[in-house]
């Protein structure tokens, strides 16, 4: 960092990437976010609860966070060391302490509202009931720290973006690493935290069972994509050259806080895929029944031609002084005298199966997910936990 750096076109080197992850992930978060809501408003049709608002509130708050990181590519995230210059140093961690706030309430967003999820779901059990809100008072305690670090950690604040001015800091190397490892083990927890009790349950079918446990634990990748960030992030206090891989720890932010909103709303969408799954079977049904309708008409063509060649239609067409037409006897089919009324055996008349393209066989199989909503769950009845 010099008074003589070039600075480039920024966004430039990493902030580019940071830049296109901070624009592009808040629209994919938010189509999963509309699709919660429809589900909830539109299939099955109750009011929102408590962990909808948090849900909303942390989808704002990704938001600013979004544009933050964008805004803080133009003063310098990214690049070399050695393409600083002091006022552009002063901006970059100017705009970094700002994001930091939204990162860590965007954070305390989606973990809130997974543990609110499992609360609702198994709630009645007084035991994971206590786990789930000291999984909560440890994961809002650490980010109201984590908070506080970032905003108090320098006297005076100013100095956190200026260091020329006099005062003194916090570590803020070990507080980092701290507070990294504090994210992977909260959502460790909150990823595993509802295995407990889907186990517990009883299923017409073990694909139920793995299927309720994947959408609840859903989490685990938010936890996956904490600890890669973690680890860029620790090695980024170590080096020199910390703006660079800033850039890279900061895109993992980005992904983690997206991540983690996407699987908290990824866990409520059972109604919906039950709902388009439907729907896909009866258009395929119908699919299905018109090409074997189609299918069937050359069939019914030839036997009408045939019929048509063996029994000729005489048909007559008057002409002046022409003979009468000759008109064929008619046939003559006798049953056999010890045949009943209701039989044709012994005639030349046949009876062939009539068989109707549109009558298809009512097929219901338990492997198909029941349609609930998670909130009329198996799991709120206390006899069907074992």
């Amino acid at each position: 960092m010099s008074e003589n750096a070039v600075v480039p076109e920024l966004p430039a080197e990493n902030g580019v990437h940071v830049w296109r992850t901070a624009v592009v992930m808040p629209f994919i978060t938010f189509a999963f976010v509309a699709a919660r809501f429809y589900c909830r408003s539109y299939i099955i049709r109750r009011s929102w609860t408590i962990d909808d608002y948090v849900v909303a509130a942390t989808m704002v708050s990704i938001i600013i966070h979004a544009v933050l990181m964008a805004n803080a590519t133009y003063h310098g995230m990214g690049l070399h060391i050695w393409q600083f210059t002091p006022e552009l140093n002063s901006e970059y961690y100017l705009w970094i302490g700002i994001s930091s706030e939204f990162y860590v309430l965007s954070l305390a967003g989606f973990k809130s509202s997974l543990i609110l999820l499992y609360l609702q779901l198994f709630g009645v059990n007084r035991k994971f009931r206590i786990a789930c809100y000291i999984t909560m008072f440890y994961t809002l305690g650490y980010l109201t720290c984590n908070a506080l670090t970032e905003f108090l950690g320098c006297s005076p604040i100013a100095k956190k973006w200026n260091m020329k001015l006099p005062g003194h800091c916090i570590n803020s190397v070990a507080a980092n690493i701290a507070y990294g490892a504090g994210h992977m083990t909260s959502d460790l927890i909150i990823g595993i935290l509802p295995l407990t009790m889907v186990w517990r349950l009883q299923f017409p079918t073990t694909k139920q069972k793995i299927g309720l446990s994947l959408a609840l634990s859903s989490g685990l990748i938010a936890w996956a994509v904490a600890c890669v960030r973690w680890a860029i992030s620790t090695y980024n206090m170590l080096i020199y050259d910390r703006p660079w891989w800033a850039g890279i720890s900061f895109t993992f932010s980005i992904l983690e806080v997206n991540t983690g909103l996407i699987c908290a709303c990824a866990a409520t969408f059972s109604p919906l895929f039950n709902v388009v799954t439907s729907r896909v079977k009866t258009w395929t049904s119908r699919a299905s029944m018109s090409w074997h309708h189609s299918g069937r008409k050359p069939s019914i063509s030839w036997l009408g031609s045939r019929n048509e060649k063996d029994h000729p239609t005489w048909r007559h067409t008057s002409l002046p002084g022409a003979p009468p037409p000759l008109v064929p006897p008619p046939a003559v089919h006798t049953l056999h005298p010890t045949a009943s009324n209701d039989s044709l055996e012994g005639s030349s008349y046949s009876m062939e199966p009539i068989v109707s393209s549109n009558a298809m066989p009512s097929i219901k199989t338990d492997d198909e997910f029941a349609h609930y909503d998670l909130q009329g769950l198996q799991a709120l009845h206390p006899d069907r936990i074992v």
